[in-house]
């Protein structure tokens, strides 16, 4: 099975730890109540690694070394950031987004009904997974940074500093190992990874929180120029990964989004 090159694994693995967060201080912070639906979001997101981890594995993906190496330490990083957002979180006020009952991504409903053994072994299921991880951990990382610039307390700035770089690097090893694996793919097998793609991709949130929820809790960020510039950037990573060019993921979503709103 396709990887990355083991001095890149460890390189990335070198840089791993938990991030350091005081109970006290964040206890003593405050953020607006907007933003607190926010990091919520962030939170249940950073929960949900687990699920992904576990699919991966049912998936079989583990059996590459690269993945094998990243996944554990991918799971833990994000468990802790989600552990010191939902420690914040429980000394705020604010109300938090209510979930739709009925909302599940598309990626979950398909897996829950295929093969998962037959299905990892198809060589467009762990460059899917590479480029979903991408497409995710760029946007969580251009969130937490509009997070950082609109809030006020110096404790909260600094975790989610501190989470940002960890995206950061996440975001750098799913993008290498997905243009690695893109690489490897005919041109038969990209073909068909670009339907599955613009199948199931969505934007981190919607999942959790349906569309309609998440269009009324980010619509004003969709009115910030700047930040949908800097979102739609996303379309450019997923352009750079062999067999992507042109899918125009986010900017079709958001274009619909900003025309549901008129």
């Amino acid at each position: 099975m396709e990887h990355l090159p083991g001095e890149y694994t460890e390189r990335v693995l070198r840089a791993a730890g938990k991030i350091a967060w005081d109970c006290q201080q964040l206890a003593d912070s405050t953020i607006d109540p907007d933003l607190a639906r926010i990091l919520h979001v962030g939170a249940l997101l950073e929960d949900d690694t687990v699920i992904t981890v576990r699919h991966a594995a049912s998936l079989g993906l583990s059996r590459s070394y690269d993945l094998a190496q990243f996944l554990p330490m991918w799971d833990e990083e994000e468990a802790e950031h989600g552990r010191a957002l939902h420690f914040l979180l429980d000394h705020q006020r604010y109300t938090p987004p209510e979930a739709a009952p009925a909302s599940i991504s598309r990626r979950r409903r398909a897996l829950s009904h295929l093969p998962l053994a037959a299905v990892g072994r198809l060589p467009q299921t762990p460059f899917l997974f590479c480029v979903l991880g991408a497409a995710a951990e760029y946007v969580a990382t251009v969130t937490y940074h509009e997070l950082i610039k609109r809030v006020d307390d110096p404790t909260v700035v600094q975790l989610l500093r501190d989470i940002t770089r960890q995206e950061a690097r996440h975001f750098a090893f799913f993008l290498a190992a997905a243009k690695h694996r893109g690489e490897a793919l005919s041109v038969t097998n990209g073909r068909i990874a670009r339907r599955a793609l613009a199948a199931m991709w969505e934007p981190i949130g919607v999942p959790s929180l349906g569309r309609p929820v998440w269009e009324r809790l980010f619509g004003e960020w969709m009115r910030d120029e700047g930040f949908v510039e800097r979102i739609t950037m996303m379309d450019r990573v997923v352009d750079s990964i062999p067999h992507l060019q042109g899918m125009h993921l986010m900017r079709n979503f958001l274009k619909d989004t900003l025309s549901r709103a008129a």
